[in-house]
């Protein structure tokens, strides 16, 4: 079975990070894999992440689209249709590579517009699709004008009539997008959590030093502005500590000099960082998983999650419910930040979130997905 799928190479975002560990988990197996990267930017570095990939097992092929802007195209659009025209020529080209590389089943991650501009040309060729949610996009720009935000929502509405297997990364992810986006239940839907490659000689971390950290892409969803606050409350009440936020190069207004601004870093430089810190906090206002928590909590760092993300399903069954709160009482929030900070985590405990979000496991649910998805047994 060979499979086709949208991949990124930014190191920070979780769509990245779970395709390379479902990419390592079938490498050189299952007929190949092409892998479709449409990038916005002018000028790219060569993609060293995948270099790692058998060339005759992997067809990377890369579409610039730096100079058709998805917000000016819109503002230029009366309907999704007229939209859809605009990108007539990327469509062609994305039909173009599939004709060629003849995929069996396309495996799609997220519903921004690169997703959906593939599953076009997919369904325009008879290919199966199955959609891996990697954030709702609807509830992404709620803050976005009302125009921007029709054309969001009827983008992200338009899958369900192209694909014919869902994958949700939390129960919390399928419930919201059954009830606010598609308003009924989902045929062929399939919740499969977000995976962590453990190596079994991962080293697991003790730390007790006064350190808290956020990680993520500066986003209003994010809510890392409640990350900043936070700290400063920690100052005011004079707890001492160092406080890091690692995101990429936006401009980000009325940060705490008092933080530390750190550039995005390797998936290997991150586990490491991970270790030298005593919390890891993600106040998100909705996210469907959380792949920065879970990779803390595999390494025995603690975490701090917002209720609204999909991961604090996985930490309650995991045994570690406290370090799941609301992040609306900030005071209860502190509190909970002084308690857990530099706190071990017990052994029983990461091994029962090792075992949830085992990779093989869940890549080979995901495998189970794609072949009834392609009809093939």
């Amino acid at each position: 079975m060979r499979i086709a799928t949208n991949i990124t190479r930014e190191y920070l975002g979780g769509i990245t990070r779970s395709n390379i560990n479902f990419l390592d988990s079938i490498h050189g197996k299952h007929g190949g894999v092409v892998g479709i990267e449409l990038n916005s930017r002018r000028y790219m570095q060569a993609p060293s992440i995948f270099r790692h990939y058998d060339l005759d097992w992997f067809s990377h092929h890369i579409i610039n689209i730096h100079d058709l802007s998805i917000f000016t195209a819109i503002k230029r659009s009366k309907s999704i249709k007229d939209l859809e025209k605009k990108y007539k020529p990327i469509i062609k080209i994305i039909k173009t590579i599939l004709i060629k590389d003849k995929p069996d089943v396309i495996f799609l991650n997220g519903t921004y517009y690169i997703p959906w501009l593939i599953s076009i040309a997919a369904h325009e060729l008879k290919i199966p699709i199955v959609l891996r949610y990697a954030g709702v996009y609807t509830k992404e720009t709620e803050n976005f004008t009302p125009k921007f935000k029709k054309f969001f929502n009827e983008m992200e509405k338009s899958f369900k009539k192209r694909v014919g297997h869902f994958i949700f990364p939390s129960h919390l992810c399928r419930d919201l997008v059954e009830k606010e986006i598609y308003k009924k239940s989902i045929d062929n839907a399939f919740v499969i959590s977000n995976s962590f490659n453990t190596k079994e000689d991962t080293t697991v971390f003790r730390t007790a030093e006064r350190r808290i950290a956020a990680v993520g892409r500066w986003d209003r969803i994010k809510n890392f502005k409640e990350f900043f606050e936070i700290h400063k409350m920690l100052k005011k009440n004079g707890w001492e500590h160092e406080a890091s936020f690692v995101t990429s190069d936006s401009k980000i207004k009325d940060m705490p000099k008092s933080i530390n601004r750190l550039a995005t870093m390797t998936h290997e430089e991150l586990l490491n960082f991970y270790s030298s810190q005593g919390l890891i906090i993600c106040p998100s206002l909705f996210e469907t998983f959380g792949n920065v928590p879970m990779e803390a909590v595999c390494m025995g760092i603690p975490v701090l999650v917002s209720d609204n993300m999909g991961c604090a399903e996985i930490l309650k069954i995991a045994g570690l419910g406290n370090m799941v709160i609301s992040f609306k009482d900030r005071k209860k929030v502190v509190e909970r930040v002084q308690l857990l900070c530099g706190q071990q985590i017990l052994p029983k405990q990461i091994n029962n979130v090792r075992k949830i979000l085992n990779s093989k496991l869940i890549n080979a649910e995901i495998m189970a997905v794609l072949r009834d998805a392609a009809q093939i047994e």
